[in-house]
């Protein structure tokens, strides 16, 4: 409900203060009776919970799901679900029952709350709980989350703009229980655009729009987001190859695709949609904090990076349309934090050496083997040809011996987050460009008993700690840049740099407006069919 906005109580941080405002109910739009059909990579491990989701996830669960915040085309959170994150009228689940506090708390409670860090798998869920003092309901329409240590990325994090899908469930009896939650999965309710109709297991999924979506002018919120289609099926369809061919045969109306099948995908009538700045990729280290592992010391971490001519992962590989060697991991363009001397080290490959042979490894003599693990990504083209062409370079510049491990990306994150996990090897990995990295630094570098933590230095705990609990917005920007610099410096990750996601769009499609920062299916609203 509208309400006038309020000053802050000193010493509180101010939130967004925008209501939705009541307005008569606009006409009915006319919506397409015609199907979407979409194609997509993969689809992860089909968990509809993300405390228990893997890679995949956002492909589906972003359809269903409502979230608490929304956010704007230019990435600025906005009410959502609640204003001034407190519950408004006119919110429904797909099954016709309104959304409550007690369905927020029970959401709240299942990813944070109590005992969530030991039942959980999703290591961000982990160390998120692991900051949470309470979550309480403390009135008939307020739900009150309380942090041990501040954490300004909190708002963004369960948000539309977060790179995670924290969806808000319906209460259940138990906040964890294993049967209630396998039962959830085989008829999950959500709050989001369109419901789940049809699921076959590691094959395809079905959904029809919800015309009740909450985000409606009918409900005060500034536009029509609600879906102009009748129904969407999603497949799963490894092979880009397979894909290129059902959009050429107008079998599929969008697919993940690379710049190599352009001209295929054009003579079928169809063209190429790029999602601005969707996916980084990024060098994780892992035990990089124990002496007998040669990438302890920095400037081998440093050499490495010196060592890699980006250039030629833009020019041959990726395009210059799709891949740009911008940024430090997820601190891209568009993030809070970020500028410009946060970038890629400049390829030099006599400084990597001289760095190399500082370490005590000239040429790489007793360095031993260099392991890259990696996976065939569900959201970018090339993610372990681009490992391999980072691999040849290390070779041929700095003599090492370098094996790129292919694998599976749901038991390379499972191992990722167990204690010793690829232990002296590491991850080559794609992930979602995000505005606020917030909740990605703690989890990564401000939290000391994850096994995915990239490090053991009690300073630069200290500095994230710090970071983390700059709550006015005006001093965020500052703040986060100092940080990523310093973990740019240290090389605990090595930033590759940015894709902007191709997508092959059949002639079916009239228009479509995909997010900045979305590599998932993004912006269904803005899909109009012939």
């Amino acid at each position: 409900p509208a309400v006038e906005p309020t000053a802050p109580v000193e010493g509180e941080t101010s939130q967004p203060t925008a209501v939705p405002q009541a307005v008569p109910p606009p006409a009915e739009v006319e919506v397409n009776p015609g199907k979407l059909t979409w194609m997509i990579g993969g689809l992860g491990n089909e968990r509809f919970d993300f405390a228990f989701g893997v890679g995949g996830g956002n492909n589906y669960a972003r359809i269903m799901q409502g979230f608490l915040v929304a956010v704007t085309r230019d990435a600025q959170l906005v009410p959502g679900v609640a204003s001034q994150w407190s519950v408004s009228d006119g919110v429904k689940f797909h099954d016709g029952q309104p959304l409550t506090a007690e369905d927020v708390n029970f959401t709240f409670l299942h990813y944070f709350g109590p005992g969530a860090r030991e039942v959980v798998t999703s290591g961000k869920v982990q160390s998120v709980a692991a900051n949470t003092e309470k979550v309480e309901q403390t009135g008939p329409n307020t739900v009150s989350y309380t942090s041990i240590k501040p954490d300004s990325g909190f708002p963004e994090l369960v948000s539309e703009a977060s790179a995670d899908w924290f969806g808000v469930f319906p209460k259940r009896p138990k906040v964890f229980d294993e049967v209630q939650e396998k039962e959830y999965d085989l008829n999950p309710v959500g709050l989001g655009p369109m419901r789940l109709t049809g699921h076959v297991p590691a094959a395809s999924m079905q959904f029809e729009r919800f015309a009740d979506y909450y985000y409606q002018p009918a409900n005060g919120f500034p536009e029509d987001r609600r879906v102009n289609f009748s129904t969407l099926d999603l497949f799963l369809v490894p092979e880009e190859s397979t894909r290129v061919a059902a959009i050429q045969a107008r079998e599929a109306d969008i697919a993940p695709a690379s710049l190599a099948t352009r001209n295929q995908v054009e003579a079928g009538g169809g063209r190429m949609v790029f999602g601005p700045e969707g996916v980084y990729i990024a060098l994780a280290f892992r035990s990089a904090w124990e002496p007998d592992i040669p990438f302890s010391k920095k400037e081998v971490r440093q050499a490495l990076a010196y060592a890699l001519n980006l250039k030629v992962f833009q020019d041959q590989l990726f395009g210059a349309e799709v891949f740009e060697p911008k940024g430090w991991a997820y601190a891209t363009p568009s993030s809070i934090g970020y500028s410009p001397d946060l970038d890629p080290f400049p390829y030099d490959p006599d400084k990597a050496r001289q760095l190399l042979a500082d370490a005590g490894y000239p040429d790489g003599q007793g360095f031993g083997k260099l392991v890259i693990n990696t996976w065939v990504s569900t959201a970018i083209p090339f993610l372990p040809e681009s490992a391999q062409l980072a691999a040849d370079m290390w070779k041929r510049e700095l003599g090492l011996d370098v094996e790129v491990v292919v694998g599976d990306e749901a038991a390379n994150k499972r191992t990722n987050a167990t204690e010793g996990g690829f232990r002296g090897q590491t991850r080559w990995f794609d992930n979602e460009a995000r505005r606020d990295g917030a909740s990605i630094t703690r989890s990564s570098f401000g939290t000391l008993d994850v096994g995915g933590r990239h490090h053991e230095d009690p300073e630069l705990y200290k500095l994230v700690e710090e970071t983390l609990g700059v709550m006015d917005p005006a001093m965020r920007q500052d703040a986060f840049n100092k940080l990523y610099k310093r973990l740019r410096d240290e090389q605990y990750q090595m930033g590759i740099g940015y894709l902007n996601i191709p997508w092959a769009v059949g002639p079916n499609i009239v228009t479509w407006e995909p997010f900045p920062l979305a590599f998932y299916p993004s912006a269904l609203h803005t899909i109009t069919l012939k």
